[in-house]
């Protein structure tokens, strides 16, 4: 084998490229044709086993063959080297006159003939000389005195010197003069080894091996003696033909008639030579090293020689030990530190012997590739376990040493293909994945070693680049990130470059939405082309995402009503009012949209008023018109719309009470408009843009606006403003008398006032009736009244009465602002009890409360009072902290104060049993020889001990405390108070027991045929804390509703026949004043009624699901019967609580009233119910497609939604009329009437409905838009590929489908089919088309549009459900030979698997191979039409969508998909050649081709073909020889077998790479 280093490996050192065997290797191997006979075939392959292993030996043994070399003896077989006799034996066969070479003097012989061991040790030899070591020994030596040996070089060394050893007898015979060749002198090419005479290239015995060095011989030009040579002295004197021009030579030849075709001969024939000499014409005959077994003591040593670089390698491999393999390998050259080179030569050795092991006879060729692909697997493994782990031993002294060396190795290793490049990229990346913060600089600077070939393929650069993206927004939401700013900033820089340089490995939609808003916070905002690279980035993946309920949309209306509608129970987000502004950039559109949520009637309570007032306030800063857009709004509501007119009047007192709504600018608008010219403008029922007028707050109009005010209301119906004014100051003397707040002093003998104060219940409807200028004037006074009365005044006192009194006013005015000022005054009194109202007056109204913004600072300031009022009495004050627990579990981020009261209130009732329910305390003495007294005292007993009750005991005390229970509610006297607050003690101990023990009570409740109203009962046990709503409401839907109804006989509906109606009517209803509880304990039953829509309000669903089926059967026995649903209030009180939950809850709201499985009565009731709720006024009981359609937009959505889901699932038989189509049929055309009116508003309401509505309506969509693509066989192509009512029916269509898939699961079922890839093929064929035409240009701005939308609709949604592990990949590979054939005929067919799973993922996977590979296609032919205009942003699209879909496919498919597109002449591409595009190879991640890939083997014939006379004399002439007939074969470059050392086995072609390819021409 050559020296010569292989092709990519660089050059060694010095001492290498001097050594004597590279050099005589060299020699043999410029043109290997020339060497007629072989070396004889070494038999004894172990002979230098024997060589002694000590240094000393060594030496000893090369002193003894160098010396018998020199006196011409033959070198004994145990010391001396078989090489160098096999060459000698080589140069003796060489034929030629030995007298005729110059350079056979006996010096010269003698020192090629056996070189001294130190120079072979040492590698200063020059043993080019022993090519004629042999050719003359009959030359008579020229005495010359005898020159010292040179002196050996000793390497310093730190290991201990081994014990001296017996000196060997002393050689005593003459040693002959040998001459050392200088280590300045450079090589000289000898161009032909055979021809001893001719060597020579300047015939004056210029050639020695070495330029510019000649030992003394006598024969040289430069020792003859003469006169020239004396005066002159000696030159170099070139040939004629050096110097001289060749046109004489070539000149005459093309003067004749055949001169071009004499020159055209010379050209090819010196192109054929130049091929032939460049081609590969014998196979690798090379075989590798072998391995022989040693002890671990010459193993060691032999080591320990490879370590040292001063001993020849092809020393060395003569001696290879076994058991040095994989990890024990790189562990070995690790700890003995070898040189780099010398440990790739051992692996390429050991490597090469394993491998070639493979290759037994009898053993298939594919499983030899097995079992090669095997093995370089497990060493790759072996690397990359090698690296981590001296990476992780950080501490280690030498740490910094060990992972250089570790790491330049596996460079090597990785940089020659000597192991696995894909595996070891993918263990970098992954390593950069998984690597903690104190790791990640390491692992970036070893994916910086591969930084370029990772970024080549999309399959580690898309990892690798999200892998930094993730590690970056790590350190970006982390609290501590300024410690970690030096890597971040590394980061950063990295990233810097990628988005600058490698935009492409960005694309994947779902993970940028995660890490684009960390990047951008690290982009300099002043870097133009970073931030230009950045928007394009966003904007390609913005293209390509589907928007959906894991991600929400990425702005619009939409977006901005979802964030609104999560308000509406009070979950207020500190960060809303930005969000919410950076919706859009139309800051009209969002104030517009703002207006339209909080004045919708399909959004009820006041929540919405108080959220979009606090909005407003806030974008009051940036000078938006907030009076213009209100103003704008107030045309479109109704005059007979009265919820929505109220909501208008509320905004406005709200916003002109802090100056953001400007009274003036709507008086000067209503003047322009001229509104006011009758008594109908300003009525109640008038226009609400001129009511407005009357219902402005007075106290906040502007003066100099009042008279222009009073002249329009005068002019309009003779409204006296005065007598405003004097109502007003009445209704606030009213309600000051009747509330009795103090410092207001009342004359008695005031006229306009009553002898009696007014009750505060007729009060209250008065004030009720009245405009919202008196009931804003009432809010201010109460707020001023009590802001004066209250401390630092001494006498300030306010009683329960005047507070409560006060709440019932403001809470019926719905002044909760106000309300709230009112509970801020109020905390600084000391009386416990009005402190208690007041947090139980923020519990009972906390979602309006937080939507106000005060709600957390009054909970605060009572948490205070509390502390306070325990420090004041040395006594918890329990009913304000009663109060407080309760309050603290709703309020949000308060769990961990939650806990703590409670805990202190269970404490505090532990300590005072007595005084925990007062109604025991006060009848203690009167019931003590009693039954409940007795259980009381026992109760009283074990709440003083502490311990606990175990459940039989518990279980005692309940049965013997509930029938007493049954028996008060059956006489509904006192006791049921009393029972129920020993019920409330005993739950103290247990409460998982005590609730399941209710549980099975309350079901034995529900079944009752006679009992008295729940009235009666629940809301006292659930006032007193012994129920709770989870348990009424779990035990309510538990049983069957038509089992209960059926026990009744006969007689009016009552006990279990209307359990859930009455249940219904108690959670949704208040109560009325004749129940058991007392106001304050009827006041907080509100709280747990709230609870029960809020924090139960999928079981309140279910109830009213049950409550309106039973209402159903009632209704179908007897339609004399007055079940408790007949009552109008009920129904409102029902539709009020829907309006909230379908819009805050439409998934479960959809479930709870789907009509499935209800009896067709029930099914009526339901779809009017949802009829009323899209569309109040109608009295209609079912909604059409049509007008469900046409009503859809933002807001009526869920509504909507709810209507279609209803008519979609209502059997055929259950329709009106006599229509015979299904009601899909019915709703396909209504969809055709709404799209045709461009009309897509309700395609947001498709993804919500059902599994099988929405399959049908995506199929029958899939199916319409397929149906429409243009085909290149149609006749009418340009017509339809131009029309515009078809674009625009498949541009709807299309919104259609994109409708249905967003916001659904991913489906297990195939999307992308062989019909898809058909349609686009036929586009593939119109845009490749020669012929510019309309339909060419319609497919480029339309339809191809279309179609990379809808496929990447489909590919995102079934990307996540793709299995691309190796068991699919596996399976799928039967298919993947035909997927390039079958997109360029147009046939589709899926592979056969075993199972339906495996069917359909194959089926997936083959569409998707060939969508990627048409889009390939059309990529290079929107490329390759020049003459079109440049469209790049189309072209780029196809790009990304080609990105999207290879992701997922598997590896096999992808390869497979590579080789079409980049090796096949006639589908992907134009040219025979395939493609070397760059992004082609991104795509698919396949290896660039390289160097060794083209290697073909020459297998030669002599020609057969004569030539003609002047080719043979034009041959003769100069050199050219007749065309050889070739076959050609691939030759495999085998890097395992390209050693920098050759083994002793030389063959015709001893490397991988034959070096004739290097010589160009040859030297004559």
């Amino acid at each position: 084998m050559s020296s010569r280093n292989s092709m990519g490996v660089p050059q060694r050192a010095q001492q290498r490229a001097l050594t004597g065997s590279a050099l005589h290797a060299h020699q043999r191997s410029i043109s290997s044709s020339h060497i007629q006979p072989h070396s004889p075939v070494r038999k004894d392959a172990f002979a230098d086993h024997n060589q002694p292993t000590d240094p000393s030996d060594v030496a000893t043994a090369s002193s003894q063959a160098t010396t018998a070399s020199r006196h011409g003896a033959t070198p004994r077989r145990a010391a001396g080297s078989k090489l160098r006799i096999e060459l000698s034996n080589d140069d003796n066969m060489t034929p030629g006159p030995a007298t005729d070479s110059p350079l056979a003097t006996p010096s010269i012989a003698s020192h090629s003939a056996a070189p001294d061991s130190s120079t072979d040790v040492s590698g200063h030899g020059s043993p080019a000389l022993s090519r004629a070591s042999h050719a003359d020994s009959a030359i008579p030596r020229m005495p010359m005195p005898q020159r010292r040996g040179p002196l050996q070089r000793f390497v310093a060394s730190s290991k201990t010197p081994a014990p001296p050893t017996a000196p060997l007898k002393r050689d005593s015979k003459p040693k002959q003069y040998s001459i050392e060749v200088p280590l300045a002198a450079p090589r000289f090419l000898s161009t032909n080894k055979q021809d001893a005479v001719h060597r020579d290239p300047f015939n004056k015995g210029l050639f020695s091996g070495n330029a510019d060095f000649f030992p003394w011989t006598g024969r040289h030009h430069e020792d003859e003696w003469s006169t020239e040579a004396i005066q002159k002295g000696t030159w170099d004197r070139g040939s004629q033909n050096e110097t001289s021009s060749a046109r004489l030579a070539v000149y005459p030849s093309l003067k004749q008639k055949t001169g071009l075709n004499a020159l055209s001969t010379i050209f090819m024939g010196v192109l054929n030579q130049r091929r032939n000499r460049g081609q590969i014409t014998a196979p690798s005959t090379f075989k590798p090293p072998p391995r022989v077994t040693l002890t671990d003591t010459k193993r060691e040593v032999w080591l320990k020689d490879l370590a040292n670089p001063t001993i020849s390698l092809r020393r060395l491999s003569r001696t290879i030990p076994h058991g040095i393999r994989g990890r024990t390998l790189l562990d070995q050259c690790l700890n003995k530190n070898v040189p780099t080179e010398r440990a790739v030569w051992l692996a390429k050795c050991v490597g090469a012997n394993e491998i070639r092991a493979f290759k037994r006879k009898g053993v298939t060729g594919a499983l030899v590739l097995g079992n090669e692909l095997k093995w370089i697997r497990d060493w790759t493994i072996f690397i990359e376990q090698f690296v981590d782990a001296v990476v992780s031993s950080v501490g280690e002294p030498d740490w910094k040493q060990r992972v250089t060396y570790s790491i330049r190795l596996a460079t090597v290793l990785y940089s020659e293909h000597l192991l696995d490049r894909d595996h070891y990229l993918d263990w970098i990346v992954s390593g950069l994945e998984n690597s903690s913060q104190a790791k990640l600089p390491m692992w970036i600077l070893i994916a910086q070693i591969c930084w370029t070939d990772i970024l080549r393929s999309r399959k580690s650069g898309r990892r690798l680049v999200f892998a930094l993206l993730n590690h970056l927004n790590t350190i970006y939401n982390d609290l501590d990130r300024d410690i970690l700013m030096p890597l971040s900033n590394q980061l950063a820089s990295l990233l810097k470059t990628l988005v600058a340089n490698n935009p492409e490995s960005f694309i994947q939609p779902l993970q940028w939405l995660k890490y684009r808003e960390s990047l951008s916070a690290f982009l300099p905002p002043d870097a133009s082309e970073l931030q230009q690279a950045y928007r394009s980035i966003n904007q390609r993946n913005s293209e390509l995402l589907v928007s959906s309920t894991a991600s929400p949309p990425i702005g619009g209306k939409e977006h901005l009503i979802k964030l609104l509608d999560a308000t509406l129970h009070g979950k207020v987000d500190r960060d809303l009012s930005p969000k919410c502004w950076s919706i859009s950039e139309d800051k009209t559109q969002v104030l517009k949209t703002l207006i339209e949520w909080v004045t919708s009637f399909h959004r009820p309570g006041l929540e919405k008023i108080y959220t979009a007032t606090n909005l407003l306030r806030s974008w009051g800063s940036f000078r938006i018109n907030t009076t213009g857009a209100i103003l704008d709004a107030l045309d479109s509501i109704e005059p007979d719309d009265i919820v929505r007119k109220q909501a208008v009047y509320r905004l406005v007192t709200e916003l002109a009470r802090t100056g953001h709504f400007s009274i003036s600018q709507y008086i000067q608008w209503l003047i322009a408009r001229g509104n006011c010219h009758s008594a109908a403008d300003v009525e109640d029922t008038g226009p609400c843009a001129s009511r407005l007028l009357v219902e402005l707050p007075v106290h906040c109009i502007p003066e100099d606006r009042k008279l222009d005010r009073a002249n329009l209301l005068r002019r309009a119906a003779n409204y006296d403003v005065a007598d405003e004014a004097r109502d007003i100051e009445i209704a606030i003397k009213c309600v000051s008398q009747t509330v009795g707040l103090p410092g207001h002093n009342i004359k008695h003998d005031d006229p306009t006032l009553p002898s009696k104060p007014i009750p505060l219940r007729k009060l209250l409807s008065r004030i009720n009736s009245s405009s919202f200028a008196l009931k804003s004037a009432l809010g201010t006074h109460i707020r001023d009244a009590f802001q004066r009365l209250l401390p630092p005044r001494l006498d300030a006192e306010i009683s329960l009465n005047v507070f409560t009194s006060t709440r019932t006013i403001l809470e019926t005015t719905r002044d909760f602002s106000m309300l709230g000022e009112v509970i801020r005054s109020c905390s600084k009194i000391s009386n416990i009890e009005v402190l208690a109202a007041c947090v139980d007056t923020i519990n009972v109204n906390l979602q309006i409360l937080l939507a106000v913004g005060i709600a957390d600072d009054l909970f605060t300031l009572f948490v205070e009072r509390l502390k306070a009022a325990s420090r004041e009495h040395g006594l918890v004050a329990r009913p304000l902290l009663a109060a407080l627990s309760s309050l603290a579990h709703r309020m949000p981020n308060q769990g961990g104060m939650a806990k703590n009261l409670q805990q202190e209130l269970t404490q505090t009732d532990r300590s005072n049993p007595i005084d925990a329910c007062s109604p025991v305390s006060d009848n203690m003495v009167s019931q003590s020889t009693s039954p409940e007294g007795e259980v009381s005292e026992q109760i009283d007993r074990l709440l003083a001990t502490g311990n606990s009750v175990d459940h039989p005991t518990m279980n005692r005390l309940f049965r013997h405390i509930v029938p007493r229970l049954e028996a008060g509610w059956n006489k509904l006297d006192a006791s049921r108070r009393v029972y129920a607050s020993l019920l409330a003690r005993l739950r103290i101990f247990d409460t998982q027991h005590f609730d399941k023990l209710m549980s099975d009570w309350v079901s034995h409740i529900r079944s009752l045929k006679e009992r008295p109203a729940l009235l009666e009962l629940l809301p006292l046990l659930v006032s007193l804390g012994c129920l709770t709503m989870a348990t009424v409401l779990h035990t309510a839907n538990a049983a069957p509703v038509a089992a209960n109804v059926n026990t009744i006989e006969s007689g009016p509906p009552r006990g279990s026949a209307i359990y859930l109606e009455e249940l219904l009517q108690l959670i949704l209803r208040k109560l009325p004043k004749k129940s058991p509880l007392t106001a304050d304990e009827s006041y907080r039953f509100v709280v747990y009624q709230q609870s029960a829509k809020i924090e139960h309000s999928k079981a309140l669903l279910l109830l009213i699901r049950n409550a309106v089926q039973e209402y159903s059967i009632l209704r179908c026995r007897s339609s004399t019967t007055v079940p408790p649903l007949d009552d109008r209030s009920s129904q409102d009180d029902v539709l009020e609580a829907l309006r909230v939950l379908v819009v805050t809850e439409p998934t479960a709201a959809a479930e709870a009233l789907s009509i499935k499985d209800l009896a067709p009565e029930a099914s009526a009731l339901i779809r009017a119910i949802a009829a009323k709720l899209l569309s109040p006024g109608d009295e209609n009981t079912s909604s059409s497609f049509d007008k469900i359609l046409g009503l859809a937009n933002e807001l009526t959505m869920p509504f909507c939604q709810l209507s279609l889901s209803m008519e979609l699932s209502l059997p055929q038989d259950s329709r009106s009329g006599d229509e015979p189509d299904s009601q899909f049929d019915v709703f396909a055309r209504a969809m055709d009437s709404a799209i045709e009116a461009r009309n897509i508003m309700w395609t947001s309401m498709l993804p919500c409905l059902s599994d099988d509505i929405t399959q049908h309506l995506r199929s029958q969509a899939h199916g319409r838009f397929l149906d429409m693509i243009p085909s290149s066989k149609a006749p009418n192509l340009a017509e339809l590929a131009t029309s515009e009512d078809r674009i625009q029916l498949a541009k709807n269509l299309l919104g259609v489908i994109e409708a249905i898939i967003s916001g659904q699961p991913p489906s297990k079922s195939a999307q992308l089919t062989s019909m898809l890839v058909d349609k686009l093929t036929d586009l593939w064929e119109i845009i490749s088309s020669h012929e510019t035409s309309a339909a060419r240009d319609a497919v480029r701005k339309h339809w191809l549009p279309f179609l990379l939308r809808f496929i990447t609709l489909h590919s995102i949604y079934s990307s996540s459900s793709a299995d691309v592990s190796t068991p699919t990949a596996a399976s799928a590979s039967g298919a993947s030979s035909s997927v390039v054939n079958k997109t360029v005929s147009n046939v589709g067919a899926p592979a056969a698997t075993t199972t339906a799973t495996n069917i359909i993922t194959n089926t997936n996977n083959e569409a998707r191979a060939r969508i990627v590979f048409v889009l390939c296609g059309i990529l290079f032919a929107l490329e390759a039409q020049q003459t079109l205009p440049p469209d790049g942003k189309l072209a780029q699209q196809v790009f990304d969508i080609a990105l999207l879909l290879v992701d997922a496919l598997p590896d096999d498919l992808r390869l497979h998909c590579a080789r079409g597109v980049l090796a096949n002449p006639s589908a992907a591409t134009s040219s025979r050649g395939g493609t070397s595009d760059s992004r082609i190879y991104y795509v698919f991640s396949a290896p660039r081709p390289t160097a060794a890939d083209n290697l073909m083997l020459a297998h030669r014939d002599k020609s057969a073909i004569p030539l003609s006379a002047a080719a043979r004399g034009l041959g003769a002439m100069y050199g050219i020889g007749p065309t050889l007939q070739e076959r050609y074969s691939h030759f495999t470059f085998r890097r395992w077998e390209a050693l920098s050392e050759p083994t002793p086995n030389v063959g015709e072609n001893d490397t991988s790479l034959s070096l004739g390819l290097f010589e160009a021409i040859k030297i004559q």
